[in-house]
């Protein structure tokens, strides 16, 4: 979810699914290279075994630190030499990384001719282009190794199977997903609840963005409790490019300041009862974070916390104004701010005879929408009443049974969790936040 440009910066939840396991099926396009019937045949059973062997023994040079190891793995012929390089780079920029897992895991081989005989074509020689799943693992921050979705090109050389490229598939659907070690060399600075990851031209904010998450992770549990890995890992990408490609988010995202993102929900428990968020990173901008004073980037991250926080818990059917209040609920805190000048674009319409007739939409949320500033701060205050009617605590038991509720039945979620805990019917409740909104943004900003 984002803020409009004005606020200079963006809130939101982006939950990046794995994608499911199967065939890659592709379209024609345009005139391709030809190869011969043997080179570019889907790869037999046997073939891909033996492919895969490959890919675990790369795995572990890179877990061991075998820099020899890696680069035999390697393609090394000319029309390759890009992609060797940016392999070899890869191990080097993971150097200071403190992984824990590192391996592919077999979806499916490609058997589209239309990608397969271009590629045997160029490589002069038996290929393989197989999807797999990258799953790897940061030291502490992650409870369990998360999966991203790769297709990487194997050639059959007279030495055995070797790493031709991760691209063949992409325009045919088969987009290979890009860590922020693609980006250059990483630095690390790790603290007692974070592991942050970034790049040595950011050396000198390393230790100023650590202190901040630090100080907004004992904010977000004490409103939400402990009951999630209070152990954070946050990226800097260097630029745009790297932001995107990390977080997956390929929409305008110049005035993101920073995001949550996660992949998955283990359906097991870890050994303190808490269910698994797998992936979870918060993103920050710098250039953008920067441009905010204290108040706006511990909104930004404590915002963002919460979504962590609330990820095993939150159901994407609930309704979104109490995901995003929730979550901007916890950034306020302690803020020191009046109302209106937290929400001012929603105070100049109320001031302005300009009362919103009902809760936010899911649609109200987009990115594009003129009043996007508005919409955010009606979610806020909308659970700013439920935590005035019902306490803080009753606030976080209310999102919980909406969530739970979601589950079973979106559509009823909303009426079920008002009259469980507040006693409202949603007309009833909408009433009391229109109300709620003009007594508390009729007065002056400050």
């Amino acid at each position: 979810m984002t803020r409009p440009a004005p606020r200079a910066l963006a809130l939101g939840l982006a939950v990046l699914v794995a994608a499911t396991a199967g065939w890659l099926v592709t379209r024609p396009s345009g005139p391709r290279h030809t190869a011969g019937a043997a080179e570019s045949a889907p790869p037999t059973s046997g073939e891909v075994a033996d492919a895969m062997q490959l890919l675990d023994r790369h795995a572990s040079a890179l877990l061991g630190r075998d820099r020899a190891g890696w680069a035999a793995g390697i393609d090394s012929a000319g029309a390759d030499a890009g992609y060797a390089g940016v392999e070899r780079a890869t191990f080097d920029n993971l150097a200071g990384v403190p992984l824990t897992t590192w391996s592919y895991v077999l979806v499916a081989p490609v058997t589209d001719p239309a990608v397969l005989t271009p590629v045997a074509a160029r490589l002069g020689a038996r290929v393989a282009v197989l999807h797999v799943q990258l799953r790897y693992a940061l030291a502490r921050v992650d409870p369990l190794p998360t999966a991203k979705d790769e297709w990487l090109t194997l050639v059959r050389r007279a030495t055995g199977w070797r790493l031709a490229g991760d691209g063949d598939a992409q325009q045919d659907g088969g987009a290979s997903w890009r860590g922020p070690w693609a980006f250059g060399p990483l630095v690390t600075r790790s603290g007692p609840h974070t592991l942050v990851l970034a790049h040595p031209a950011q050396q000198a904010e390393l230790a100023t963005f650590a202190a901040l998450v630090e100080q907004s992770i004992p904010v977000v549990a004490g409103v939400w409790g402990t009951a999630w890995n209070e152990q954070v890992a946050v990226l800097l990408p260097s630029d745009t490019a790297e932001f995107q490609a990390v977080t997956g988010d390929q929409a305008d995202s110049h005035d993101l300041a920073a995001l949550a993102i996660a992949d998955s929900v283990a359906p097991a428990p870890d050994a303190a009862g808490r269910d698994a968020v797998l992936g979870a990173r918060i993103v920050l901008n710098p250039m953008n974070l920067g441009r905010l004073d204290a108040a706006g980037r511990r909104l930004v991250v404590q915002h963002e916390l919460t979504h962590l926080a609330t990820r095993a818990v939150t159901d994407d059917q609930m309704p979104t104004w109490l995901i995003e209040g929730f979550a901007d609920y916890v950034g306020n805190l302690d803020s020191g701010r009046s109302v209106p000048a937290i929400a001012p674009e929603l105070a100049g319409e109320v001031r302005g005879g300009r009362l919103p007739a009902a809760l936010p939409t899911a649609a109200d949320f987009d990115g594009g929408d003129a009043r996007l500033a508005q919409v955010y701060e009606e979610s806020w205050l909308a659970c700013r009443l439920v935590a005035e009617r019902i306490g803080q605590h009753g606030l976080v038991d209310f999102y919980r049974t909406v969530a739970a509720d979601a589950r079973q039945d979106p559509g009823t979620a909303l009426a079920d969790g008002l009259r469980a805990d507040l006693h409202l019917t949603p007309a009833a409740f909408t009433a009391a936040w229109r109300g709620y909104l003009s007594r508390q943004l009729a007065g002056p900003a400050g």
